[in-house]
């Protein structure tokens, strides 16, 4: 009988060179996707581009694979950051996708990939979209959960309808439901259009800002942040162009919100279609705003027909959100490991934006399809 020993090199973690991105894609297919179909090649292609063409890109803050018997069996997706945290810019690296072929045969693979991300050289590793396994892991290395930023809220305008997209997401069939909230969600609009007592926005806003309007706005909002990305022009012009190149959840819509002086109180990003529920990658406002910029976001979805709005939390969100009738649920977290103690302490109490255009939620493998 012939026993076979894994040495290091049957299986091993090395760095992520742009010949494994079909490889990759086919496993991200297969853990994210639908494994009954191959991976187009349009996916393989997104991945090249997003983990070897970044402008912040670091050789030394590469992915990372899992290879066993010479075959891509696992990865990491590892993204460059720059931080600023008390005049220093700091070396940051944003984990996405922790995936493993077959984990009841490679059991040590996504703890192996996680472990060399977490050895690399950067000041601070993080990830907002670590599952329940990962979180795990992630605590047994040293890792900490952010709280405020590990949980997502909806601000329901159509309950029942809400109610039937969430649960698809978990069970598909279910969508099937839909005629029948529909009717009942009309039903309970002749006593109220709105049953969660919609605020009038109070703010005008953009039609449509260019780039760099946004461009010139986001830092400046994100500055009341103590922990915050050190965004470029031209860095944070790549990232939108990614953000806006995404359709599962609706169309793009791109708002900054004014007072009545024309003074700029903040901005959003969401993606919504009329009958989802709105998907919002990124609010920002002044600290004395937020309030109004939430309300005019809340305006423009419904305006929009989106029976719903989504969005992920944030510290400085929560009282606001709770004010106005927002629900909250976890899905996934946001995780931090650093050496830096004071640094972990202030991302932790909430006083950093490391989630939407500071994580990995901006990239097109969240929120959209590949053909």
């Amino acid at each position: 009988m012939n026993i076979r020993v894994a040495t290091d090199t049957a299986q091993q973690v090395r760095p992520c060179t742009p010949d494994d991105m079909p490889a990759v894609a086919g496993l991200f297919q297969r853990t994210f996707r639908d494994a009954r179909v191959a991976a187009p090649a349009s996916l393989a292609s997104y991945l090249r581009e997003l983990y070897f063409a970044h402008p912040w890109r670091d050789p030394a803050l590469a992915s990372k694979v899992f290879v066993s018997d010479g075959a891509v069996r696992g990865f990491i997706g590892i993204l460059p950051l720059r931080l600023a945290f008390r005049g220093a810019t700091l070396r940051a690296a944003v984990a996405g996708s922790l995936m493993v072929d077959n984990p009841q045969e490679n059991p040590l693979a996504g703890a192996r990939l996680l472990r060399a991300y977490l050895s690399g050289p950067q000041d601070v590793s993080f990830s907002d979209s670590a599952n329940a396994v990962s979180i795990g892991m992630w605590e047994r290395l040293g890792g900490k959960t952010v709280p405020s930023e590990s949980m997502e809220w909806v601000r329901a305008f159509r309950p029942f309808a809400t109610a039937v997209a969430l649960a698809a997401e978990l069970a598909p069939p279910v969508r099937f439901a839909r005629p029948i909230a529909s009717v009942a969600d009309g039903f309970a609009s002749l006593f109220s259009r709105d049953l969660f007592g919609l605020q009038p926005a109070g703010a005008a806003a953009d039609a449509e800002p260019n780039d760099d309007e946004l461009i010139g706005l986001i830092p400046e909002l994100a500055s009341a942040y103590e922990v915050r990305p050190a965004w470029d022009a031209a860095t944070l012009r790549w990232i939108l162009g990614h953000a806006a190149d995404k359709n599962r959840h609706g169309p793009t819509v791109r708002r900054i919100v004014r007072g009545k002086d024309g003074r700029p109180l903040g901005c959003y990003i969401y993606y919504g279609r009329r009958g989802g529920v709105a998907w919002v990658l990124q609010l920002l406002a002044r600290p004395d705003a937020i309030g109004r910029v939430l309300d005019h976001l809340f305006a423009s979805a419904f305006a929009r027909g989106c029976v719903a709005v989504r969005g992920r939390s944030q510290a400085c969100l929560l009282d606001p959100l709770q004010r106005r009738h927002c629900l909250f649920f976890q899905r996934s977290a946001t995780v931090v490991h650093s050496h830096d103690a004071e640094l972990v302490a202030a991302i932790r109490g909430g006083d950093a934006l490391v989630t939407g255009l500071g994580g990995d939620a901006w990239t097109r493998l969240v929120g959209d399809t590949f053909t």
